[in-house]
């Protein structure tokens, strides 16, 4: 069965933390962001900096936990609320989204940047007649996602864009990668994923009988055997997997 689509992961892939800034300036902009969601929303008695932390703590440990239990994407703005109340600040269900929102740095402005050959890579590989979607592990999706692609280069008409927070489940639970296929109206042997974690995108995607090439990184898991490894994204135009499949229409 020939393949028809190529599945992204994002980060460390196709984009990385190119100049990011310090960790104090994260939290000096996440502070300062807080501060002004407070006044424009009335809310008084909280500490900016303290709240801002104290969310974005409990919403990353959240992630954590998931991610090393059921792969159920949390409820984060629920989770953020209940940090706040702790610090004796009430915010419902929607401002705690908001709040969230309000002090993500993310983009360009995170110092995410393309590596250089993602694009050209992305559009060769459609050149042969292969459609193409990103599966990604992030809090955050929607417009705020979309914009970082087009600030990093990366808007090119994706065919499918699963985002984890989307669809309530964290790579590498089956689920992410069947809701991009569903989509995409493949089978998993028509798919191939791309990513960086052998634990999350290429031992994912092989439980579902999907192949994998995998960006080298630090390793994550034991005894994961990519399919394709590739240093430079531009090196996947050599997978022989996808140059017989470019030939197949």
């Amino acid at each position: 069965m020939p393949v028809r689509a190529v599945l992204f992961d994002v980060g460390d892939t196709l984009w990385h933390a190119a100049e990011a800034p310090p960790p104090a300036e994260f939290r000096r902009r996440a502070a300062e962001r807080a501060a002004a969601f407070l006044a424009a929303n009335g809310i008084e008695g909280g500490d900016p900096d303290r709240l801002a932390r104290a969310c974005w703590d409990a919403m990353d440990g959240a992630m954590r936990a998931a991610r090393a239990g059921d792969l159920v994407e949390p409820d984060y703005p629920a989770i953020a609320a209940e940090a706040a109340a702790a610090l004796g600040v009430r915010l419902d269900r929607g401002l705690a989204a908001a709040f969230l929102e309000a002090i993500y740095v993310s983009g360009a402005e995170g110092g995410k940047a393309a590596y250089p050959d993602a694009r050209p890579t992305l559009e060769a590989l459609r050149a042969r007649g292969f459609r193409l979607g990103i599966v990604t592990n992030r809090a955050f999706g929607g417009d705020r996602f979309r914009a970082d692609l087009r600030e990093a280069g990366l808007d090119i008409d994706w065919d499918v864009i699963a985002v984890s927070v989307e669809v309530g489940y964290l790579k590498p639970h089956p689920r992410l990668f069947e809701a991009a296929l569903e989509t995409l109206g493949l089978q998993p042997a028509e798919a191939a994923m791309v990513g960086n974690s052998l634990a999350e995108d290429i031992a994912g995607a092989q439980r579902l009988g999907m192949p994998a090439a995998w960006k080298r990184s630090r390793p994550d898991a034991d005894g994961v055997v990519p399919d394709f490894t590739f240093d430079r994204v531009s090196e996947l135009l050599d997978w022989s997997l996808l140059a017989e499949a470019a030939r197949v229409r």
